[in-house]
Order: C-alpha cells, then sequence, then structure tokens
C-alpha cells in the first residue's frame, strides 16, 4: 500500500484515525401592494428573511415555503439549474447592465419568473444586512439531492465523496460547497440533525455552487459510513489530534473524506468508521484551521497528488 501500508502492519485492520417627493395616489397604491405580498410571504413562512439569518440556519431544505435568495451568482444558479421553484424576480432600479445581469434577465423571460425593477430600499427590506448586489429572487426551498446522484460503485477514476458531521455554521457550508464544486468532489452528505440547511445564506457563501451540487441528507451518517465501506470506498478522517500528515496520504484507492464540527469535532461513530486519520501540519501556537479552510488545504492534497492504479 506504499505510505499506507504502515496502519496494517499495526494489526488494526480498517480502523485508523450569508426622496421626500409625495408620492401620487397610485404610486401609494403600487407600494402599499408591493409591501402587503411581502409581509403576507413573511406572515406565510412563520417569520421574516432577517430572523432567519439570525439563527444562522433558516428553514430546512426541503421545507414548505419560500426563501429569498440574493446576489448575482445565487440567483444566477437558481434560474440557470431550476431546482426551485422560481416566484419573483426583482432587479434594482437603474441597475448597470453587466453581463451577468443582462442573462439573469434572459433567464427570467425564458422561464417566465415575473421581474419587477424596485428601489434599493425594497431589496434592503427583503434581505437586511445582506450583500443582495441589486438582485434578489423569491423562490422555493431547495431540496436535497438523492442517494442516486453519488457514486454508485468504487470502480472507475476514484470517486471523492466528502461527509461533514454536523456543520452548524451556514457560513461554513456554503465555503466548503464552494470548494468541493471547485475540486470536482462527487457529492457532499450531512445528516438530518444539527447541521445547516441550504439557505440563502449557504447560496451566497457557495457562489451559487449549492444551486447545482449534490448535497444529500441522511438520518444516519454511521450506517451511511458503513454502507459505502462495503460497497468499496475507504475513509479518512480530519482529526487535530491524528499523528499522520495529510501530506505523506497517498489517495491511491475511492475515499470518503470526514469532517467535523466546528467546535466538537468528529462524533464518535463517525470516527470509529474511518481507517485512517489526518492532521495538517502547521504552526502550534495555532490550534487549529477554520473547517472550510481545512477542507481546502486536504482537498487541494488528495485531487492533486498523482493516482496510483
Amino acid at each position: 500500500m506504499r505510505k499506507n501500508e504502515s496502519r496494517a502492519q499495526k494489526g488494526e485492520g480498517r480502523k485508523q484515525k450569508f426622496t421626500g417627493d409625495r408620492k401620487s395616489h397610485s404610486a401609494k397604491k403600487e407600494s402599499y401592494r408591493e409591501k402587503s405580498q411581502f409581509k403576507r410571504h413573511e406572515k406565510e413562512n412563520g417569520r421574516s428573511f432577517a430572523s432567519a439569518k439570525k439563527d444562522g440556519k433558516g428553514r430546512k431544505t426541503g421545507a414548505s415555503g419560500s426563501d429569498f435568495l440574493y446576489g448575482i451568482l445565487p440567483v444566477l444558479g437558481a434560474l440557470s439549474h431550476r431546482r426551485r421553484k422560481l416566484d419573483h424576480l426583482y432587479l434594482k432600479q437603474d441597475a448597470d447592465s453587466s453581463e451577468r445581469l443582462k442573462k439573469i434577465r434572459v433567464l427570467a423571460e425564458q422561464h417566465r419568473v415575473p421581474l419587477s425593477e424596485v428601489p434599493v430600499k425594497k431589496l434592503e427590506e427583503m434581505c437586511p444586512d445582506a450583500v443582495h448586489q441589486g438582485v434578489v429572487l423569491r423562490c422555493g426551498a431547495l431540496p436535497f439531492s438523492s442517494l442516486s446522484d453519488l457514486p454508485q460503485s468504487a470502480e472507475g477514476q476514484y470517486p471523492l465523496i466528502v461527509v461533514l458531521d454536523q456543520i452548524e455554521d451556514p457560513h461554513n457550508l456554503g465555503a466548503i460547497l464552494r470548494t468541493c464544486g471547485f475540486f470536482k468532489v462527487s457529492g457532499v452528505v450531512v445528516p438530518q440533525d444539527h447541521t445547516s440547511g441550504l439557505t440563502a445564506v449557504v447560496a451566497k457563501a457557495s457562489a451559487g455552487v449549492s444551486e447545482w451540487f449534490p448535497v444529500i441528507s441522511t438520518p444516519n451518517l454511521a450506517r451511511f459510513l458503513q454502507e459505502q465501506k462495503a460497497k468499496g470506498f475507504w475513509v479518512i478522517g480530519l482529526a487535530g489530534d491524528a499523528t499522520e500528515s495529510v501530506a505523506d496520504f497517498v489517495p491511491d484507492r475511492p475515499l470518503i473524506l470526514v469532517l467535523g464540527n466546528e467546535g466538537k469535532g468528529m462524533r464518535r461513530l463517525s470516527r470509529k468508521h474511518c481507517d485512517w486519520l489526518v492532521s495538517i501540519p502547521g504552526n502550534p501556537e495555532v490550534s487549529s484551521l477554520n473547517v472550510s479552510n481545512a477542507a481546502a488545504v486536504v482537498l487541494f492534497h488528495l485531487q492533486n497528488q498523482p493516482q496510483i492504479s
């Protein structure tokens, strides 16, 4: 097994460690109608976008109701891949027509999505404290992908799946999805509980990657790992206390990379199913990297090492 053979010699088998002018009567009616529509949306969904941002998670993916997706890349991704219900597109009045904004307009017209040009204040009401870039899309919740979107066997060019064991910060989840999309990871698997949903914050942090990248939710992460190992996958976990450096790891087989919770790391059962545990060497004065940064370091190594058949 080359550099990875040492763990077998230890007798441990597979186991290793987001003016003051008066209005005309008609303008007032239009403003009232828009505001009423916005307030009705909040009431139907039980809380405002602001409260969803406050807890960082928002509605769990796949639930009923709507989201306000904001930012050029997330909205462009949603219109391009159409995995959500597309309700209404709002653009800032007198916005510059960049190529991406032109494409957003074209896609909205193609898919018959109603479009309104509104004052920037209206966009700020929809998405408080958000960097909306003059674009907001009212849309349905983003569904999880299915297990069939993952490689069904370990055959062919070594596939790589990333498992996130209770990543709760939506900014971390979004950043990890962006990294996984960049490095052509096969898919990401998350547990149903104690994990961020695929919210607008995640879409923004992922630069729209969440709109097309496969993210699968499973009720039992340990069982998922066990089933994938039976198909021929091997599991590598990232742990700060691991003695083996990721720099010494040779990715010569189909792999599942497990990344743990921001504060607690991997849970006991997830760790138990790992064939190897690796760490990222660095300055001992700094205890660890942010999990999204750590994901980028490890994936760069795994996807850029020569694959040995």
